[in-house]
């Protein structure tokens, strides 16, 4: 236990008025940061962070604390203060299914049961083996993060639960001489913790190298509107940078345009379309069955055949304002900030057709894979892929580059006109930013889509 001396103590202690609502939470983690850069291994970081962090809610004010101590007393009665004198809006919140604690044993191969030297000789052998893959390869960037951190909660109310949350990322860029612009192939791998994910990835660096050098000969992309296959991948970064930043319900506090665009019962994309978040599954970065906030994950489905159903994302605070329930969705990177209603595994449940039928549907397309980035302001997208393919007459052509995919949030819904049969389930290390807190641990499941007449720009 990271918390002594138990919760009505604590809180009794802290100059509490009878009706406010407080939390404490204290973290304990350890992170894991390899980098291989230029000829080698660049910097290998072993580090240990430790704090908690307390919120007072109550009719005076509320108010958020934190500290590196793991002293809690102090930080709450910080926080108690600070939500009298400050003068910030009082708050109030929803009541909650509380969290039992009946998650799974844990899956995997622990990342934490895995020696240093056996990681390090393993990563390093990927970068050695970019560099020295094709002659036209100028450098190679390998980053590699592992996280183990120890979280329990206690609030005023008795909820008191304590946790262990995982997560590992793996990045590894291959460049080469392009010209004018260098190109780059790329391999992203991610888990909730199991090191098996990283393992045997020699033959998706080979494919890293061909992109990176076949780009070099590709033409750049004729900007214009083009029919688009996604891939799961990025099909599942399109779903989390619109419909779920979108649902998010903070963003629809005072907002009255964006809560009549997720009216329920409004209609956005296809009868095939259906879009739900949920607590994910052991192993996986998006897996939450326990929010920061105590409440228990549930399933929200966003989309039901092309029509929205729950439009808004949870926690406590937001669904008090909209008199509905908390979703499981509070969360918080660590004790230096609040939680916020946040995404966790979103998923496109599949569709009925096959990848030879959407790119044979195509006369003039891309078929594109991967992604390098992505972002949106509730408003417009924009997506860059990892790699693009032309498509013409309903055959696969060769690789372009510069490809920029950009559009509506809500007309891209109604752009999509077939859905793929199987759905993807693994992890990259793409993460979710908002507000600071950067970069929280997210998973997305989809099949291909087909998306048509999309704005495509060369950059």
């Amino acid at each position: 236990m990271l918390l002594t001396g138990g919760s009505p103590a604590l809180f009794r202690d802290a100059g509490l008025r009878v009706d406010d609502y407080a939390e404490v939470r204290v973290e304990r983690a350890r992170t894991v940061d390899l980098v291989w850069r230029g000829d080698g291994l660049e910097s290998s970081v072993t580090s240990r962070d430790e704090g908690c962090c307390a919120r007072v809610i109550g009719r005076s004010g509320s108010a958020f604390a934190s500290s590196t101590a793991v002293d809690a007393g102090p930080v709450l009665r910080r926080a108690a203060r600070d939500a009298v004198e400050l003068g910030c809006a009082a708050g109030r919140l929803a009541a909650h299914r509380r969290y039992r604690d009946d998650r799974p044993g844990e899956a995997g191969e622990l990342a934490e049961t895995v020696g240093l030297a056996e990681k390090v000789e393993l990563l390093g052998a990927y970068h050695a083996a970019a560099l020295a893959a094709h002659p036209g390869v100028t450098g190679a960037l390998v980053y590699y993060r592992e996280s183990v951190a120890d979280v329990e909660l206690l609030t005023s109310e008795g909820t008191g639960v304590s946790y262990r949350r995982r997560d590992l990322t793996l990045q590894i860029t291959v460049y080469a001489d392009g010209g004018a612009a260098r190109t780059a192939g790329s391999v992203s791998a991610g888990s909730g913790g199991d090191f098996s994910v990283v393992r045997g990835l020699a033959p998706d660096v080979e494919a890293a190298v061909a992109t990176a050098v076949d780009l070099r000969a590709a033409p750049v992309v004729a900007p214009g509107e083009y029919d688009v296959v996604c891939d799961g991948p990025l099909a599942g970064i399109w779903a989390h940078e619109t419909i779920g930043h979108l649902a998010e319900a903070d963003h629809h506090l005072g907002d009255a345009p964006l809560q009549r665009s997720l009216a329920p019962g409004r209609r956005l994309g296809p009868s095939m379309l259906t879009i739900t978040d949920h607590p994910g599954r052991p192993g996986a970065r998006g897996f939450v069955p326990v929010d920061d906030e105590g409440t228990a994950g549930s399933a929200v489905e966003l989309l039901r055949d092309g029509v929205v159903t729950r439009p808004r994302l949870h926690d406590r605070s937001t669904a008090a304002a909209f008199r509905e329930e908390p979703t499981g969705n509070a969360r918080a990177l660590n004790f230096r900030h609040p939680p916020l209603p946040r995404l966790r595994t979103i998923a496109i449940a599949p569709g009925a057709a096959s990848e030879e039928e959407m790119i044979g549907g195509v006369a003039h397309g891309l078929l594109a894979r991967g992604v390098l980035g992505g972002q949106t302001d509730r408003a417009g997208f924009t997506f860059l892929p990892a790699e693009c393919r032309e498509i013409r007459d309903g055959e696969v052509r060769g690789r372009v580059r510069g490809v920029v995919l950009s559009g509506d949030v809500l007309g891209a819904f109604a752009a999509i006109d077939a859905i793929g049969r199987e759905q993807w389930r693994g992890d990259t290390s793409a993460s979710c930013g908002k507000q600071g807190q950067n970069a929280l641990p997210v998973s997305s499941w989809a099949p291909m889509l087909r998306l048509r007449g999309i704005r495509v720009t060369s950059g």
